[in-house]
Protein backbone atom coordinates (compact mmCIF):
# COMPACT_ATOMS: atom_id res chain seq x y z
CA UNK A 1 0.00 0.00 0.00
CA UNK A 2 1.56 3.59 -0.90
CA UNK A 3 2.08 6.15 1.75
CA UNK A 4 -0.82 8.49 0.39
CA UNK A 5 -3.32 5.25 0.87
CA UNK A 6 -1.50 4.71 4.30
CA UNK A 7 -2.37 8.42 5.53
CA UNK A 8 -5.98 8.65 3.84
CA UNK A 9 -7.20 5.11 5.25
CA UNK A 10 -5.75 5.84 8.96
CA UNK A 11 -7.20 9.59 8.95
CA UNK A 12 -10.28 9.42 7.33
CA UNK A 13 -11.89 6.36 5.80
CA UNK A 14 -10.64 4.33 9.17
CA UNK A 15 -10.64 6.90 11.62
CA UNK A 16 -9.88 5.85 15.21
CA UNK A 17 -12.58 8.00 16.85
CA UNK A 18 -15.67 7.27 13.88
CA UNK A 19 -15.00 4.38 12.53
CA UNK A 20 -13.20 1.90 14.80
CA UNK A 21 -14.59 3.75 18.42
CA UNK A 22 -11.00 3.70 19.43
CA UNK A 23 -9.90 6.78 22.21
CA UNK A 24 -13.61 7.94 23.16
CA UNK A 25 -13.68 9.04 26.81
CA UNK A 26 -17.53 9.60 27.67
CA UNK A 27 -17.15 10.36 31.19
CA UNK A 28 -14.70 12.85 30.63
CA UNK A 29 -16.74 13.67 26.85
CA UNK A 30 -15.09 15.81 23.72
CA UNK A 31 -11.92 18.33 24.58
CA UNK A 32 -13.21 21.73 25.51
CA UNK A 33 -10.67 24.10 23.44
CA UNK A 34 -9.48 23.42 19.82
CA UNK A 35 -5.52 23.05 21.57
CA UNK A 36 -6.47 20.34 23.79
CA UNK A 37 -7.93 18.27 20.94
CA UNK A 38 -4.72 19.06 19.00
CA UNK A 39 -2.56 17.94 22.08
CA UNK A 40 -4.71 14.86 22.02
CA UNK A 41 -4.08 14.07 18.67
CA UNK A 42 -0.32 14.88 18.85
CA UNK A 43 -0.34 12.52 21.80
CA UNK A 44 -2.02 9.66 20.06
CA UNK A 45 0.33 10.15 16.71
CA UNK A 46 3.16 10.25 18.71
CA UNK A 47 2.00 7.41 20.59
CA UNK A 48 1.01 5.17 18.01
CA UNK A 49 3.80 5.83 15.63
CA UNK A 50 6.52 4.72 18.68
CA UNK A 51 4.53 1.76 19.21
CA UNK A 52 4.04 0.45 15.91
CA UNK A 53 7.86 0.96 15.76
CA UNK A 54 8.25 -1.12 19.13
CA UNK A 55 5.83 -3.61 18.29
CA UNK A 56 7.38 -4.23 14.38
CA UNK A 57 10.68 -4.63 16.87
CA UNK A 58 8.89 -7.28 19.01
CA UNK A 59 7.25 -8.98 16.80
CA UNK A 60 10.29 -9.48 14.25
CA UNK A 61 13.04 -9.80 16.67
CA UNK A 62 11.47 -11.71 19.58
CA UNK A 63 7.56 -13.30 19.64
CA UNK A 64 7.84 -14.62 16.19
CA UNK A 65 10.89 -16.09 16.14
CA UNK A 66 10.68 -17.76 19.73
CA UNK A 67 7.09 -18.92 18.51
CA UNK A 68 5.16 -16.88 20.91
CA UNK A 69 2.96 -15.26 18.61
CA UNK A 70 0.65 -15.94 21.72
CA UNK A 71 2.09 -13.22 23.42
CA UNK A 72 1.04 -10.07 21.08
CA UNK A 73 -1.62 -8.36 23.36
CA UNK A 74 0.25 -8.13 26.48
CA UNK A 75 3.56 -7.54 24.85
CA UNK A 76 1.73 -4.85 23.19
CA UNK A 77 -0.14 -3.04 26.10
CA UNK A 78 2.78 -2.98 28.33
CA UNK A 79 4.88 -1.46 25.76
CA UNK A 80 2.34 1.10 25.18
CA UNK A 81 1.86 2.05 28.81
CA UNK A 82 5.54 2.05 28.81
CA UNK A 83 6.38 4.14 26.47
CA UNK A 84 3.52 6.75 28.06
CA UNK A 85 5.07 6.42 30.68
CA UNK A 86 8.39 7.42 29.27
CA UNK A 87 7.51 10.25 26.89
CA UNK A 88 5.35 11.62 30.18
CA UNK A 89 8.82 12.24 31.87
CA UNK A 90 10.30 13.25 28.68
CA UNK A 91 8.15 15.89 28.42
CA UNK A 92 7.88 17.13 32.29
CA UNK A 93 11.86 17.06 32.10
CA UNK A 94 12.69 18.99 28.50
CA UNK A 95 8.88 20.91 28.03
CA UNK A 96 6.94 21.23 31.58
CA UNK A 97 4.84 23.66 29.67
CA UNK A 98 3.25 21.32 27.39
CA UNK A 99 2.04 18.80 29.57
CA UNK A 100 -1.35 20.89 30.08
CA UNK A 101 -2.19 20.58 26.42
CA UNK A 102 -0.61 16.67 26.15
CA UNK A 103 -2.03 13.63 27.81
CA UNK A 104 0.43 10.65 27.22
CA UNK A 105 -1.23 8.45 29.95
CA UNK A 106 -4.76 9.01 29.44
CA UNK A 107 -6.86 5.70 29.03
CA UNK A 108 -8.51 6.71 25.78
CA UNK A 109 -5.12 7.59 24.19
CA UNK A 110 -3.61 4.54 25.65
CA UNK A 111 -6.91 2.03 23.81
CA UNK A 112 -6.58 4.23 20.94
CA UNK A 113 -2.61 2.76 20.48
CA UNK A 114 -3.03 -0.34 21.10
CA UNK A 115 -5.86 -0.58 18.65
CA UNK A 116 -3.93 1.38 15.81
CA UNK A 117 -1.16 -1.17 16.68
CA UNK A 118 -2.86 -4.04 16.92
CA UNK A 119 -4.25 -3.15 13.10
CA UNK A 120 -0.91 -2.37 12.11
CA UNK A 121 0.72 -5.72 13.06
CA UNK A 122 -2.37 -8.13 12.06
CA UNK A 123 -1.78 -5.98 8.64
CA UNK A 124 1.61 -7.00 8.26
CA UNK A 125 2.63 -3.40 7.34
CA UNK A 126 6.24 -2.60 7.51
CA UNK A 127 8.37 -0.71 10.22
CA UNK A 128 8.15 3.00 7.90
CA UNK A 129 4.41 2.09 7.23
CA UNK A 130 3.67 1.87 10.87
CA UNK A 131 5.16 4.83 11.49
CA UNK A 132 3.00 6.54 8.77
CA UNK A 133 -0.27 4.75 9.85
CA UNK A 134 0.64 5.84 13.32
CA UNK A 135 1.25 9.63 12.25
CA UNK A 136 -2.00 9.33 10.34
CA UNK A 137 -4.33 7.86 12.78
CA UNK A 138 -2.99 10.53 15.00
CA UNK A 139 -3.79 13.28 13.05
CA UNK A 140 -7.26 11.67 12.14
CA UNK A 141 -8.07 11.44 15.90
CA UNK A 142 -7.05 15.32 16.21
CA UNK A 143 -8.93 16.44 13.20
CA UNK A 144 -12.23 14.79 14.83
CA UNK A 145 -11.48 15.85 18.21
CA UNK A 146 -10.61 19.77 17.01
CA UNK A 147 -14.32 19.47 14.96
CA UNK A 148 -16.12 18.01 18.05
CA UNK A 149 -14.43 20.91 19.84
CA UNK A 150 -15.72 23.74 17.84
CA UNK A 151 -19.25 22.00 17.58
CA UNK A 152 -19.32 22.14 21.40
CA UNK A 153 -18.48 25.21 21.34
CA UNK A 154 -20.46 26.63 19.23
CA UNK A 155 -23.54 24.67 20.69
CA UNK A 156 -22.79 26.00 24.03
CA UNK A 157 -24.24 29.22 22.98
CA UNK A 158 -27.06 28.43 21.62
CA UNK A 159 -30.28 27.18 23.31
CA UNK A 160 -30.18 23.21 23.66
CA UNK A 161 -32.80 21.35 25.48
CA UNK A 162 -32.32 20.59 29.12
CA UNK A 163 -32.56 17.03 28.08
CA UNK A 164 -29.95 17.19 25.09
CA UNK A 165 -27.17 18.81 27.29
CA UNK A 166 -24.04 17.46 28.05
CA UNK A 167 -23.53 13.37 26.89
CA UNK A 168 -26.46 12.94 24.70
CA UNK A 169 -25.48 15.68 22.55
CA UNK A 170 -21.79 15.12 22.12
CA UNK A 171 -23.31 11.72 20.98
CA UNK A 172 -25.55 13.01 18.44
CA UNK A 173 -22.91 15.55 17.33
CA UNK A 174 -20.28 12.56 17.25
CA UNK A 175 -23.16 10.21 15.02
CA UNK A 176 -23.43 13.01 12.96
CA UNK A 177 -19.85 13.51 12.34
CA UNK A 178 -19.90 9.67 11.51
CA UNK A 179 -22.04 9.68 8.98
CA UNK A 180 -20.45 12.83 7.34
CA UNK A 181 -17.09 11.06 7.00
CA UNK A 182 -18.84 7.86 5.72
CA UNK A 183 -17.82 9.87 2.32
CA UNK A 184 -14.57 8.62 3.04
CA UNK A 185 -14.69 5.03 2.12
CA UNK A 186 -12.57 2.79 0.19
CA UNK A 187 -14.20 3.48 -3.31
CA UNK A 188 -13.36 7.03 -2.62
CA UNK A 189 -9.67 6.21 -1.69
CA UNK A 190 -9.46 3.71 -4.66
CA UNK A 191 -11.18 6.86 -7.08
CA UNK A 192 -8.69 9.21 -5.67
CA UNK A 193 -5.43 7.20 -5.41
CA UNK A 194 -5.65 5.14 -8.76
CA UNK A 195 -5.17 1.92 -6.32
Amino acid sequence: MSIAAILVTFALVDNVVLSLLLGVNPPQGVPGSLRRALGLGASLATLACLASLGAWGADTMALVPLGLDFLRTPVYVFLIAGLAWLLRKALQRFAPRLLPSVSFPEAAVNAAALGVVLIIRHGSYTAAEGLVAGLAAGLGYALVMAVLSAIRLRLEVEQVPRAMRGLPLQLVSAGLLAFAFLAFDRAFLARVLGG
